[in-house]
C-alpha cells in the first residue's frame, strides 16, 4: 500500500481507538543474571514416583485422572484441513475482551487410545502437537495491515501463523520436533489489537526529539497485588538484626509544585538545540545563583523542575551565558507550564494503608531532592553515585570498574527509609578511540580492520558517546557506525559537518585525510582505518571523523558481559565481608552530611544516620481491628527450621534422614533416593591431541567412574565404552555412532578453550540425536584426580537427574500448617533473560515445572521473544498459556492422568513498576491454560509469587562484638516490608564469601480456595530452596526459579532455529517498513503482535529431561 494510504489508515484507527477508550492509562516504565524412559528405570516412572511418600496412591486426588481421549490430543498429530486457510478472505473483526475464553468442549471424534498405544508413545519434544479438531476457517489479515514475521511461510496452513489461536481444543499449541510449523506469532484471543494495550513512554530528551520506548503489554486491570492475609508469620526462632535502612522524617504538610521546562543552546545564528545533560545542570545552577528572586528549586536534569513556591512569571524565558572551551555559550530556560502539585501527605497515607497505590511522583520528588548536592561532586547514574576523581580498576578491554554507593527512598511499614548500599559498575575508560578499539577487541587494529570485524564492533558499541580532540571546543557525538577509510572517503567541504563547515568555498572533492592536513595541519597516522560515522542530536547527516581524532567520553556505563577472567577480578573486588560493608556504609552516611543540605531543608527532611535500623526479634505492632487501633506481639525477624533430607540407606529401600546444618547436608555413604539403570553409555574425549600422561588420566577416570557411581545406587549393566581419541571435527560423528548403539548417556571431556565446542555437543545431543550428554572440563578433571570420589559425587548428582533419577526427597507438605493428602502440588518457575549488549537481540523466556508428585524432577520450555526494532518493552511471557498447558500435560502423563489441584508459580525478573501488568496478563494465561486442560473438572488454585534477587537490602547480625552474616532461614516480614501488600525477605543460603543477600518475595495473587498464611508461604518457599538437585546445600532462591534461570542461560548453547522448517533471525522487516517511516515514533503502532516468538524444539527423547542441570 502506498505510504500515504498506510498513514491515513493508521490515523483513522487511532481516532477510533481514542474515541472508544478515552480513559486509557499511560503508566511510565521505571528505568533502573525428563520424563524417564521405561528402559532407564526398572519400573515405570509413574508407578515409582506415585509410591514415593504416598502422594498419589491410596489417597483420593481432587481432580480425577485425565481420560485417554483427552491425553490423546497431547501427542497425536492431525494435519489441518486444506480449507483452513482462505487467502482471499477478510479477517473478521476482533472483540476487545479481557475475560478468559470459554471452557473447551471435547470433540466427539476423539478416539481413546489403548493402553498399548499409550505405552508405545515416546516422550515428545514439546510433549504435544498442535491438533486442530475443527474445520473452522482461519483467515489472514488484510493486506493493509502489517504482515507476520518473514520467518513464517506464506503458504503454511498452520492456523498459528495467522494469529488466530483456537481455544476450542484440548491440544497444546507447541510443536513436536521437525513438525512443519510456523513461528508462534499469535495474538491472545482475549485481547484486541491496539485498543486495549498500554502505551508506556519513556522520552529520551537529550537529542532534540522524543524516542519512544513503548510497552506492548495490554492493560488488564482486573487483578491487583493482594494484601497481606494476616499480621505476619510467627514460626521460627526470633532474632534481632540490623539492616542498611535509615529512618527518614518528612514534612507531610508540604506541597511541591512540578513544572515542565526546556533548556536550549542558542548558537550565533539563533538556531536552537536541546542542551546536553551536563549543560542543563550548569544552567540551573547558574540561574539559582544569580537570580535573587528565583526560589529554591531542584531539577531532575531532564524536563522537570520542582519548587515549594509558585514561580511568579513562567511566560518569560530566562537566558544565561556560560563559558565553555574559551567561548561564551548562550542558553535559554523556558518554563512551559505547571504540571501538577504533589502533596507529601500521600506518603503518610500510603504508609498508614489509607492509599493503595504507591505515590511514585512523591517519591520521585524526594529522591531528586536527595541528589541535588551529590551531583556537584559525584557522578550520578540513576540511584547510584560514584566519585568522579577515582581511578577506574582497569579490566584491560577498554572498560574499568568503579566503586560507589546506591541510595533510594523506600516506603515501609515503619515509614520512609533511606536504603544505602555499596555498588560496583563497569564504565568505558576515557581514552583515544584507536587505543580503546585495540583494547576492546584485544588486537592491534592499526595493522588492519577487516570489514567483518567492523560490523561486529559497530553492533556492540553503537550509540557510544565520543568527542573530538582536534577542535577548539570538544564537540560531542554518538557513534552511529563506520565509513570508508580516511584516505578514500571524499566529500565536498561545503557539505561538511559543524566543525569543518567554515572551509574554503570550493566545490572540489577532497579526502578526509587531505582535509585534516590542510585545515588543521594534522598528518593522520592511520589514514587506512575506517572513519567514524558520528551523529549529533537530531542531525541525520553523517559526520565522518578519523578514529585517531576522537576519544571516548568518560563515565559511560558498559553493559557488555564480562569474560571469565574479568568476572573473577570483579568478583574478588566486590565481595565484601559484612563487617567491612557495615563500616563503609556508615562512612558514606557520615560523608553525606544531610543536616547541612539546603535542599533537604525545603521539606524539613531529617535522616537518622546514627545507626542502621534494628529489626527486633519480638516487637509490638499496631494494627487496625474493626476500625480500632490495637497492639499485638509480632516476630519481625526469625530463623525458620530447615526440612529433613531423605536418601536411601545401604542396599535396601529403607529411607534415611539427613539433618541440615547451617544450610548444608551430607550424602556420605547414602545412596540416591532413586537411581537409574545404565545399559549402554560412552566416554568421548574432545580437544587437543593428548600425550601419554593425558591418556593415562582418561583411562583412570574411565575405570573408576562406574564403581563410584554404583556406590550411589546406580545399576550399571555395561562397561563404559571409551571412544578412540578424535579430532574436534568428528564430534558429531562420534555422538551419532553412540546414539545408534543405544547410549543412554555420553560423557564428553572437553579440552578446548572454545565455548562453541560445548554448544556443539549440546545442540547435537539435545536437538538432533536425543542423546543425554554430560560435559566435563579437562582442567577440572586433572585438578581433582587425587580426590576423584568427591568430584564424582558432585558429578553423579547431575548424571542421576538427567537419567530420570531422584537424588533426595524433601516432603514440602510438612511445611504447611493445613496440608492434606489430597493436595497435589505443581511448582512452576519462570524467568526472562534480556540481552545486555543489544536491544535488537531477543529475550529468552524459560518456564519450568515439576512433573511428578515429589516435585523433584522438572521439565522446561523455552521461547524467544523478539522486540520490534529494539523499541518494544517486553514485560511478560507472551506464550505463557501454551507453555503452561504443555507442562500440565507432561505432569498428567507422569502421574497416571492426575492433575494438580494447587499450582504455586514463582516468577523472576519483574520490577515493581510492572507488577500489575505481569499479574493481569500472566495469571490470566495460567488459568486459561488450566481451563483448556482440565475441561469440566475443578480448576486448581493458583498462587503467583514474584522473586527479586537484585535489590540492595542487606542484613547484619551483631553478636559477641562482631558484625556477621545472618544464618540461613532468616526471614523478615515486618518493619521494612510493604505497608499493606504480601511480601517478605528470606535469606535461605549460607554466604561462603562476602555479605549474604536475602531474596525479596512478593505474593501478588493467591486464590480464595488456597488461603495460604504467611507461615505457609514462607516455610514452603524456604524448603523449596533445599530441593536443588545439583548440590547438597540450600540455595538463594527456590529450585524452580533456579532451574528457569539455568534453562534460559543454557539456551545460549542451543539453536532456536534447529528442527524448524524455516530459519529466521527474528529481525526480518515487513515488506513496507521502508515506506512507513512514521511508524518508528508512532505510539499507537505497538501491540503484542510486535513481539515475535520462536519456541525451542528438542528431540522427543530428551525434551522432558532436566537437560539444563
Amino acid at each position: 500500500m502506498p505510504n500515504k494510504n498506510r498513514k491515513a489508515q493508521r490515523a483513522a484507527q487511532r481516532a477510533a481507538a481514542a474515541a472508544s477508550n478515552n480513559n486509557e492509562n499511560e503508566d511510565a516504565i521505571d528505568n533502573p543474571t525428563s520424563t524417564t524412559a521405561t528402559s532407564v528405570l526398572q519400573s515405570s516412572p509413574s508407578t515409582q514416583l506415585a509410591n514415593v511418600a504416598g502422594l498419589v496412591e491410596n489417597s483420593p486426588v481432587t481432580n480425577p485422572p485425565l481420560s485417554s481421549a483427552t491425553l490423546k490430543s497431547a501427542w497425536t498429530p492431525q494435519a489441518p484441513p486444506a480449507s483452513a486457510v482462505q487467502p482471499n478472505a477478510t479477517a473478521p473483526p476482533q472483540t476487545v475482551s479481557s475475560e478468559p475464553s470459554a471452557v473447551p468442549k471435547p470433540t466427539p471424534d476423539q478416539r481413546a487410545p489403548s493402553q498399548a498405544e499409550l505405552s508405545a508413545v515416546p516422550k515428545q519434544a514439546w510433549a504435544s502437537k498442535f491438533s486442530p479438531q475443527s474445520t473452522t476457517s482461519v483467515t489472514p489479515k488484510p493486506a493493509a495491515q502489517k504482515s507476520e514475521p518473514s520467518a513464517v511461510p506464506k503458504a503454511t496452513a498452520n492456523p498459528l501463523s495467522q494469529g488466530a489461536y483456537r481455544t476450542d481444543r484440548a491440544a497444546s499449541a507447541y510443536p513436536m520436533a521437525r513438525e512443519s510449523i510456523s513461528s508462534l506469532t499469535t495474538t491472545d484471543s482475549g485481547i484486541s489489537l491496539r485498543q486495549s494495550r498500554s502505551q508506556s513512554v519513556i522520552s529520551n530528551r537529550g537529542g532534540g526529539g522524543r524516542r519512544f520506548l513503548l510497552s506492548a503489554v495490554p492493560d488488564t486491570a482486573n487483578l491487583t497485588p493482594m494484601l497481606r492475609p494476616d499480621a505476619g508469620g510467627s514460626k521460627g526462632r526470633p532474632i534481632s538484626i540490623y539492616t542498611n535502612h535509615f529512618p527518614v522524617q518528612i514534612d507531610y504538610n508540604a506541597t511541591v509544585n512540578q513544572y515542565d521546562v526546556e533548556i536550549m543552546l542558542i548558537d550565533q545564528d539563533g538556531n536552537q538545540r536541546v542542551a546536553r545533560k551536563d549543560e542543563r545542570w550548569k544552567v540551573m545552577q547558574l540561574i539559582a545563583q544569580k537570580k535573587k528572586d528565583f526560589p529554591v528549586v531542584w531539577y531532575d536534569e531532564g524536563k522537570t523542575l520542582y519548587t515549594r513556591e509558585l514561580l511568579p512569571d513562567i511566560t518569560k524565558p530566562i537566558r544565561v551565558q556560560i563559558e565553555r572551551d574559551t567561548q561564551m555559550r548562550t542558553f535559554q530556560l523556558t518554563i512551559k507550564n505547571l504540571v501538577r502539585q504533589e502533596m507529601m501527605e500521600n506518603i503518610l497515607k500510603f504508609v498508614k494503608k489509607q492509599l493503595r497505590t504507591r505515590p511514585r511522583e512523591a517519591v520521585r520528588v524526594i529522591e531528586t531532592l536527595f541528589k541535588q548536592r551529590a551531583r556537584n561532586e559525584l557522578v550520578c547514574v540513576k540511584n547510584q553515585f560514584y566519585n568522579r576523581k577515582q581511578t577506574l580498576d582497569d579490566l584491560h578491554d577498554g572498560r574499568g570498574m568503579a566503586k560507589g554507593f546506591y541510595q533510594a527512598l523506600f516506603l515501609t511499614r515503619l515509614g520512609p527509609t533511606l536504603n544505602v548500599n555499596l555498588t560496583f559498575t563497569c564504565f568505558y575508560m576515557p581514552m583515544n578511540f584507536i587505543q580503546f578499539a585495540c583494547e576492546y577487541l584485544r588486537e592491534d587494529i592499526t595493522k588492519g580492520f577487516p570489514d567483518y570485524k567492523v560490523k561486529v564492533f559497530r553492533q556492540i558499541i553503537r550509540d557510544l558517546l565520543i568527542e573530538t580532540e582536534h577542535t577548539t571546543r570538544n564537540i560531542r557525538y554518538k557513534l552511529h557506525g563506520f565509513g570508508r577509510p580516511a584516505n578514500q572517503l571524499a566529500f565536498t567541504p561545503r557539505e561538511a559537518s559543524e566543525e569543518i563547515s567554515d572551509a574554503a568555498p570550493t566545490l572540489q572533492e577532497i579526502t578526509v585525510e587531505k582535509y585534516f592536513e590542510q585545515k588543521y595541519n594534522i598528518k593522520l597516522k592511520y589514514p587506512h582505518l575506517p572513519c567514524i560515522d558520528a551523529r549529533s542530536g537530531p542531525m541525520k547527516r553523517a559526520n565522518y571523523l578519523p578514529m585517531e581524532m576522537v576519544k571516548v567520553v568518560e563515565w559511560q556505563r558498559a553493559l557488555k558481559p564480562l569474560d571469565t577472567t574479568q568476572r573473577a577480578r570483579t568478583t574478588s573486588k566486590s565481595i565484601i565481608k559484612p563487617d567491612q560493608r557495615y563500616k563503609e556504609i556508615m562512612n558514606i552516611m557520615d560523608s553525606r552530611d544531610f543536616e547541612q543540605d539546603p535542599y533537604l531543608k525545603q521539606l524539613n527532611i531529617h535522616v537518622d544516620k546514627t545507626e542502621m535500623l534494628q529489626i527486633k526479634g519480638i516487637d509490638l505492632l499496631e494494627i487496625d481491628l474493626d476500625h480500632k487501633s490495637s497492639l499485638i506481639i509480632c516476630f519481625s525477624a526469625r530463623i525458620l527450621n530447615p526440612p529433613e533430607i531423605r536418601f536411601r540407606q545401604g542396599q535396601g529401600q529403607n529411607e534415611i534422614v539427613e539433618s541440615v546444618n547451617v544450610g548444608k547436608w551430607r550424602i556420605g555413604r547414602n545412596r540416591f533416593y532413586q537411581a537409574p539403570e545404565i545399559k549402554s553409555w560412552g566416554l568421548i574425549y574432545y580437544g587437543h591431541n593428548p600425550n601419554q600422561q593425558m591418556n593415562k588420566t582418561i583411562d583412570d577416570f574411565a575405570n573408576q567412574l562406574p564403581e563410584l557411581l554404583r556406590r550411589k545406587g546406580f545399576i550399571i549393566r555395561s562397561d563404559l565404552k571409551l571412544v578412540p581419541i578424535i579430532e574436534t571435527s568428528n564430534i558429531e560423528k562420534s555422538l551419532t555412532e553412540g546414539s545408534k548403539k543405544g547410549w543412554q548417556l555420553a560423557i564428553v571431556i572437553l579440552n578446548t578453550d572454545a565455548s562453541q565446542s560445548y554448544s556443539d555437543v549440546k545442540q547435537i545431543g539435545h536437538q538432533k540425536l536425543g542423546l543425554r550428554t554430560q560435559c566435563i572440563d579437562w582442567k577440572a578433571l586433572c585438578r581433582n584426580m587425587d580426590k576423584l570420589h568427591m568430584y564424582v559425587e558432585n558429578l553423579s548428582q547431575k548424571i542421576n537427574v538427567k537419567l530420570g533419577g531422584i537424588n533426595s526427597i524433601v516432603n514440602t507438605k510438612l511445611a504447611l500448617t493445613q496440608s492434606s493428602r489430597n493436595d497435589l502440588f505443581m511448582f512452576f518457575g519462570a524467568d526472562v533473560t534480556h540481552s545486555t549488549s543489544s536491544t535488537d537481540r531477543p529475550s529468552v523466556a524459560a518456564v519450568v515445572a515439576s512433573r511428578e508428585p515429589t516435585s523433584s524432577l522438572y521439565a522446561a520450555r523455552l521461547c524467544e521473544q523478539y522486540p520490534k526494532k529494539g523499541r518494544c518493552s517486553i514485560e511478560i511471557i507472551k506464550e505463557l498459556d501454551k507453555m503452561v498447558e504443555d507442562l500440565l500435560r507432561v505432569f498428567a502423563r507422569t502421574c497416571n492422568g492426575h492433575l494438580p489441584n494447587k499450582i504455586v508459580f514463582y516468577r523472576d525478573g519483574v520490577d515493581e513498576g510492572h507488577f500489575e501488568k505481569v499479574l493481569g496478563n500472566e495469571v490470566n494465561k495460567i488459568k486459561e491454560a488450566c481451563r483448556r486442560v482440565y475441561g469440566n473438572r475443578p480448576l486448581p488454585s493458583v498462587t503467583f509469587i514474584v522473586v527479586k534477587k537484585r535489590h540492595n537490602t542487606r542484613f547484619f547480625l551483631y553478636e559477641n562484638g562482631q558484625t556477621l552474616n545472618v544464618q540461613p532461614g532468616t526471614i523478615v516480614d515486618q518493619d521494612i516490608t510493604h505497608p499493606s501488600q504480601f511480601d517478605f525477605y528470606l535469606c535461605s543460603q549460607a554466604a561462603l564469601m562476602g555479605t549474604a543477600r536475602p531474596t525479596l518475595y512478593h505474593v501478588l495473587h493467591d486464590d480464595d480456595n488456597n488461603k495460604f498464611s504467611s507461615d505457609d508461604i514462607q516455610q514452603l518457599t524456604y524448603w523449596l530452596c533445599h530441593t536443588d538437585m545439583r548440590c547438597t546445600k540450600s540455595v538463594s532462591i527456590p529450585a524452580p526459579v533456579y532451574y528457569a534461570h539455568l534453562a534460559a542461560y543454557g539456551s545460549r548453547s542451543l539453536d532456536f532455529d534447529a528442527n524448524h522448517p524455516t530459519h529466521s533471525d527474528g529481525n526480518d522487516k515487513d515488506d513496507n517498513d521502508d515506506e512507513d517511516v512514521d511508524d518508528e515514533d508512532d505510539p499507537t503502532s505497538y501491540s503484542l503482535e510486535d513481539i515475535k516468538t520462536k519456541v525451542m524444539i528438542f528431540d522427543p527423547k530428551v525434551a522432558n529431561d532436566m537437560w539444563f542441570i
